[in-house]
């Protein structure tokens, strides 16, 4: 029986070892502020700025009512040619209430004044515990001390993780279009919008209203496809910004086919790094759909599986345990169940329906690879992917004692 092929798209070739420093343009500056705990000694602040003739800013950030102040901040400012950008790990700043806004303002207002901007020019991100109030005492010389605008790529993709065990970092050189970026996120990662916390700045020369529409299709093909745990964050925000000293880039040229195609790889991969890197995950799990009305669709489905908890759990245990998929694929309203293929670790156990003989000492082999791949065909031309993590005692381990 033959197996279903993965059909993924061809992409440019991404390097992981190279973030936002792949742009020529960016500067970055990082710092200690000791966000979480007085005590603290790791690089908790980021500071961002583009240069170039023709800068371009868009964002997308969460959908949850629960939107924290520096979602609202930002969402409020794109698209744009903001040229700052000024990412905190260690306090969401979310459910702070009207001091909340008042402290965000002031952070805009502390990283324009290190970055030589004004304040409306400068996109805010938070990331961390819930329901603290902000320490300004301590952050605003921490942003001061970031303006220096000294620190390497990777240790910018540092400064803005919490539970993460990796940095995350990509880029793509692309037939003359640059981007770069890095993302944060190990769980309390479902998002309805983008990623936890992604930072992406490119040298292409794009209008700010071109690239907010290229950055919401590109992120509901990417981060809007992964899932750790189904739970949303309150801060989940991707930032794009563009220096415009690259090729001119506009919607239906050969050039604004590079940037989308750019774009998408780096988002990609992040977005990869972070469902392989959920809180005590021990395997990443794609699920492929071939199948559906349309993409949106074959999507919604292959999240849904990805997301199952029995799924996870079943590929943590290395069980084939595919009946498990099916049950997500009905819950989720799936349609042509009667006519589904479905490969379970690149083992074929239903075709056309109906269940196959398959060697179960050679799918729990296949079970123990660090990416498990679900591949399931559907009547329909729609075409989804999804990519997540198994579910391990770890995981409720982690989230026990965050705050701690």
């Amino acid at each position: 029986m033959t197996r279903l092929d993965l059909g993924t798209d061809a992409l440019p070739a991404v390097n992981t070892d190279v973030g936002l420093d792949a742009v020529a343009g960016v500067s970055l500056g990082v710092a200690v502020a000791a966000v979480k705990k007085p005590s603290s000694t790791r690089d908790d602040v980021l500071l961002l700025r583009v240069d170039g003739p023709h800068p371009a800013a868009a964002a997308v950030t969460t959908t949850s009512t629960a939107a924290a102040a520096p979602c609202l901040w930002t969402r409020a400012r794109v698209p744009s040619t903001a040229r700052g950008l000024l990412i905190n790990s260690g306090n969401a700043n979310a459910a702070t209430g009207p001091q909340g806004v008042v402290d965000n303002a002031a952070m805009a207002a502390a990283a324009a004044t290190a970055l030589g901007l004004e304040p409306d020019d400068v996109l805010v991100c938070s990331t961390g515990v819930i329901g603290v109030p902000m320490p300004m005492d301590r952050l605003i010389p921490g942003i001061a001390r970031a303006g220096a605008l000294d620190a390497s790529g990777a240790r910018a993709a540092g400064a803005i993780m919490t539970t993460d065990l990796v940095a995350k970092m990509a880029s793509v050189s692309h037939n003359g279009v640059t981007v770069g970026g890095i993302a944060k996120g190990s769980g309390m990662i479902h998002p309805g919008m983008a990623t936890m916390l992604g930072a992406v700045v490119t040298d292409a020369w794009v209008a700010p209203a071109d690239l907010q529409g290229l950055v919401q299709e590109v992120c509901d093909r990417t981060f809007n496809a992964i899932t750790v745990d189904g739970d949303m964050s309150t801060n989940d925000t991707l930032t794009v910004q563009a220096t415009g000293a690259g090729v001119p880039c506009v919607p239906g040229t050969d050039a604004w086919r590079s940037l989308s195609d750019a774009l998408e790889a780096v988002c990609r991969s992040l977005s990869q790094a972070i469902a392989a890197d959920g809180e005590g995950a021990t395997c990443r799990i794609d699920v492929v759909v071939h199948g559906g009305p349309d993409d949106k669709q074959a999507r919604a489905w292959a999240r849904a599986v990805c997301g199952g908890s029995l799924v996870k759990s079943a590929i943590h245990g290395r069980d084939a345990n595919w009946g498990r998929v099916v049950g997500a694929l009905g819950q989720a309203g799936a349609e042509g169940l009667d006519a589904l293929d479905l490969d379970f670790a690149g083992i074929a156990v239903v075709r056309e329906g109906r269940p196959i003989p398959f060697d179960e000492a050679a799918a729990t082999e296949a079970l123990k690879a660090p990416v498990v791949t679900i591949h399931i065909r559907l009547p329909g031309s729609g075409r989804g992917l999804a990519w997540g993590c198994d579910l391990s005692a770890q995981y409720v381990a982690i989230n026990a004692d965050y705050r701690t």
